[in-house]
Formats: structure tokens, C-alpha cells, sequence
């Protein structure tokens, strides 16, 4: 995964009543689920928006809403998120989401949705990207994998377009530019003056009454006055709708473009999930000649995925170098990076025990004693421990060979002789260093699970079972390895 499930301590509830519903209505839909939410035990308050300004930055209409649930210390927050699910299902007609604050921000910083993975599908045809969004959206609900499967689709609603007849705008002395002017005026207002109250300054809008501009006859009853005085009905001048068009026309690199987000289930994984979801919508774009294209953190997370694969091969080369610089030899050096695979094998076996679910079952499903296994997931977060790690468990492979080497030019000592001096006067020294690593990560590991780990914890457990394994493995392999690659060295030789 890109990073690891956070643990906010709060929820952010999303609710997509269908559009055109009215802010009374949305209202009302959005107080009953707010009382629903409140009573769950666990849940200590609950805050809510509906809607945002047209001059916000995240401009939503009032058929959206947002509720922010806080949940109180001590309850399980897999608990209240199920109990809010159940909630949710039983409201018909709305499309619904679960994230957490920090969570959807960074999943809408990195595809423009709220979840974690985007769908976009780039094509002309409005009518066809709305079907082949419904038909992903219908797909997708099937896979145990996915949740809160949402297609932004474009939708057909009501709208009353004004199409003006020139020729009789001209004749009463007017232009279009004049005529949208004061329909604009009248629909939603004109600035006259600046209002001040001590230090805060209001403007002053002067706009029809509210009782009217109710209706569409209202509307095309509207008086224009022309350049030369003369008065005419807006009905007169222009012909005006209704008709049904589409709500949101979205475009990316020059191309219409439908999105379908969905979130990651309890249990799976953002890896897997995605290879089905591909295996899924790639036969259903295809089929209908259009392209897709995969975002969100699935986006992130191969990008950083890259990175620290590069990153490491890079470091693994530099070590290298540097260690047979150290060592001047460059068996030795590659004795040292022995310790890279033990360090490994610790650290995968933390995150297998510990990251997947219950720790004891976990434990005894590893070493074959039964017990439900389910399975852990790696997050870059952990990636960047197995880095940490490869640094200080090379370190003690250094202490060993050095001091072996050591032995065998200054004192004279044979390779049997310094393996068994030389693995007994570093034993303390390779325990204080791997110590030391150890009594400052246990705190970070302990507090896994808890706000504000989500992080450093992962880091902390991988680095904690890599220096297990490394330690111990260490004193046994290394020697051995140094005992099979130069059991047959003579002083002068090495």
C-alpha cells in the first residue's frame, strides 16, 4: 500500500443525494442520518456541511454533504465504522463514503476524489461514458475487495438555457452582451454601494424579489430596457428553455472524461485490489473503445515504490564500494552484505506477525501450529525500514570481519583461532550496538495502532525484527562464511 491505515480517531461521512435535490431536502436526508450516527456507542460528536459556495474552492451543491464523526478514547473504530455502515445501507437512493480527515484530503490532493483509488475513463461521447461509468460502478460492487464504489458520472438534469433572437434584440436597441447583463442583474444581483460596521464592510446587492423569480413564466416575463428607452418582456427577445442537459462536463487532457473512485475494504489490500480492478474495467473501456487511466494512492504508490527500489539498489552499490574500500578486499565486502538477507528475514517475519491482525494467531499460523492467518500489508513506510535496517545490521558484520582480519595480519593468529577470539571479544560490542537500536524503536513499535504511529511504527517494527535475525544469524553465518572463503589464507596472502 501507499501508507498504512491511519488511526484518526475520527470519521469523515460523505453523502451524494441525487442531483438537483434541494437544500430543504438534502437537509432534512442529512439531519436523520446525523441523529442516527450520534447514538452509536462510541461516537462522541458529530459536526456537518452541506454544500459549498460556487466561489469556494471545493465548490460541492447542496445535494452533497459532509459529516465529521469524532469517536471517542477507547472505542473501536472498526466497531463504530461497521455500525456506521449499517446506517448508511439503510438509507435508499444515496451514494455514500467513508474516509478519515487526513486520509481523503490526501486521496483528493492526489486524484481529485475522496478515495483511494481513481478511475478515469477519457472519451467523447457523453451518453456513452455515462453507460460505461454504470457499467464499471455495477462491476466493481461485486468485488469483496472494493467499498464505497461511486461513479462521478455526468447525469442529465433540469436547466433553462436563454437563447437570444438578434434580430429582435436589434430592433428594440439592444445587444446580447446588453440583455445577459440584465438578466444577470436581476437573477443574482449587482453591487450598488459598500456597507460599514466598524471594522467589517458589507456589500450592498440590489436584485429582484425572491417571490419574483420563482417560476420559469417569472422569468420570461423579465423587463429589459434598451439603449433608446425601449421597454420589452425577455419572452419578446429570447427563447428560453427548459430542457435537460448535463450537470458536470469534466475534461482532462482535451478529452471528456468520467471518474469512478472506490475505496479499499477492511482485510485487503490497495496491490491486490487493484490487479482486480483492472482485470475488471480494462475488457469494459476496451470494449467501448475508449482509455482509462489509474490514480490515486495506487498512482503514489507505485511512483514511490520505484523510488525506493532505485534508491536502495543505488545504496546496496555505494556500501559495496565503501566496504571494500574498508575492508580492501572485496570477498570481505561481500561477506558483510550476508547481512542484508538475514536482516531480511527478520524483518519480513515482524511484519507477517504483526501487521496482519491478531499477533498470537499470526505467530502460530508462522511456525505451522494453526490458527486463521490473515495476511499483513506492506506500506512504503515499512519500505523505508528495510533501508534503515540494511545500515545497522551491516555495521555489525563490520565489527566481526574487521577484527578477524584484524587478528589474523597484527597477531599472527591462524583462521580458526581469530574466528573464535575475535567472535567472542565483538560479541559485546555487536549486542550494545544492536541494544542500543533496540531500547530506542521499542517504544515506537509498542505504540503501534494508536493516533499518530501510523508511520513511524511500521518503520519501527520492520528495523526491530531485521536486527533480531541479523544479530543472531550474524555470529553464526558470518563466521562460518568467513571460515569457507578463507580457510585456506595465510597470513600474507590476506
Amino acid at each position: 500500500s501507499f501508507l498504512p491505515s491511519f488511526n484518526e480517531g475520527a470519521f469523515t461521512v460523505f453523502l451524494f443525494a441525487p442531483p438537483g435535490t434541494s437544500l430543504v431536502e438534502s437537509n432534512r436526508l442529512a439531519t436523520n442520518v446525523e441523529m442516527q450516527i450520534s447514538k452509536i456507542d462510541g461516537v462522541k460528536s458529530v459536526a456537518r456541511r452541506t454544500g459549498r459556495a460556487e466561489r469556494d474552492e471545493h465548490a460541492e451543491p447542496v445535494s452533497s454533504s459532509e459529516i465529521e464523526v469524532s469517536i471517542k478514547d477507547g472505542a473501536t473504530q472498526k466497531e463504530v465504522r461497521a455500525h456506521i455502515d449499517m446506517v448508511l445501507n439503510a438509507i435508499p437512493g444515496i451514494t455514500t463514503m467513508i474516509g478519515q480527515p487526513i486520509e481523503h484530503r490526501l486521496s483528493h490532493l492526489l486524484s481529485g476524489t475522496p478515495a483511494a483509488i481513481a478511475i478515469s475513463i477519457y472519451g467523447e461521447d457523453l451518453n456513452k461514458l455515462r453507460s460505461v461509468a454504470k457499467q464499471i460502478e455495477s462491476a466493481l460492487s461485486t468485488i469483496p475487495g472494493a467499498r464505497d464504489v461511486n461513479a462521478n458520472r455526468e447525469v442529465m438534469i433540469t436547466s433553462l438555457p436563454i437563447r437570444y433572437r438578434h434580430k429582435e434584440l436589434a430592433s428594440f436597441g439592444l445587444s446580447p452582451a446588453d440583455a445577459a447583463e440584465q438578466v444577470r442583474e436581476a437573477m443574482y444581483g449587482e453591487v450598488v454601494d459598500t456597507v460599514n460596521q466598524g471594522t467589517k464592510q458589507f456589500d450592498l446587492v440590489v436584485r429582484l424579489d425572491p417571490s419574483q423569480r420563482e417560476t420559469i413564466e417569472q422569468v420570461k416575463d423579465l423587463l429589459l430596457r434598451g439603449r433608446n428607452g425601449a421597454i420589452v418582456r425577455l419572452r419578446d427577445v429570447a427563447d428560453i428553455g427548459p430542457e435537460r442537459s448535463s450537470n458536470l462536463i469534466t475534461r482532462e487532457n482535451a478529452q471528456r472524461k468520467a471518474v469512478v473512485s472506490l475505496n479499499v475494504a477492511d482485510g485487503s489490500n490497495l496491490g491486490d485490489l487493484i490487479a482486480e480492478v483492472q482485470t475488471v474495467v480494462d475488457p469494459i473501456v476496451q470494449s467501448a473503445g475508449y482509455t482509462v487511466h489509474y490514480g490515486g494512492q495506487f498512482e503514489a504508490q507505485q511512483s514511490a515504490t520505484k523510488t525506493i527500489l532505485a534508491s536502495g539498489i543505488a545504496i546496496a552499490i555505494i556500501i559495496l564500494m565503501l566496504l571494500q574500500i574498508s575492508t580492501g578486499s572485496l570477498r570481505s565486502a561481500l561477506l558483510v552484505l550476508i547481512n542484508m538477507p538475514l536482516a531480511l528475514i527478520g524483518g519480513i517475519a515482524a511484519i507477517y506477525i504483526t501487521e496482519g491482525g491478531n499477533v498470537f494467531e499470526n505467530t502460530a499460523a508462522l511456525f505451522g501450529f494453526g490458527g486463521s492467518y490473515i495476511a499483513p500489508v506492506i506500506s512504503i513506510a515499512s519500505m523505508v525500514g528495510f533501508i534503515t535496517l540494511f545500515g545497522i545490521s551491516i555495521r555489525n558484520g563490520i565489527l566481526l570481519i574487521n577484527h578477524y582480519e584484524h587478528l589474523m595480519k597484527v597477531e599472527g593468529l591462524n583462521v580458526t583461532e581469530a574466528i573464535k577470539q575475535g567472535s567472542m571479544e565483538r560479541l559485546v560490542p555487536i549486542l550494545m550496538t544492536a541494544l542500543s537500536a533496540v531500547l530506542g524503536l521499542a517504544p515506537l513499535a509498542l505504540a503501534a495502532g494508536k493516533p499518530g504511529s501510523e508511520l513511524l511504527a511500521p518503520l519501527a517494527i520492520v528495523t526491530l525484527g531485521g536486527l533480531l535475525t541479523s544479530t543472531i544469524l550474524n555470529l553464526i553465518v558470518i563466521p562460518a562464511g568467513f571460515s569457507l572463503v578463507f580457510g585456506h589464507t595465510t597470513r600474507t596472502q590476506l
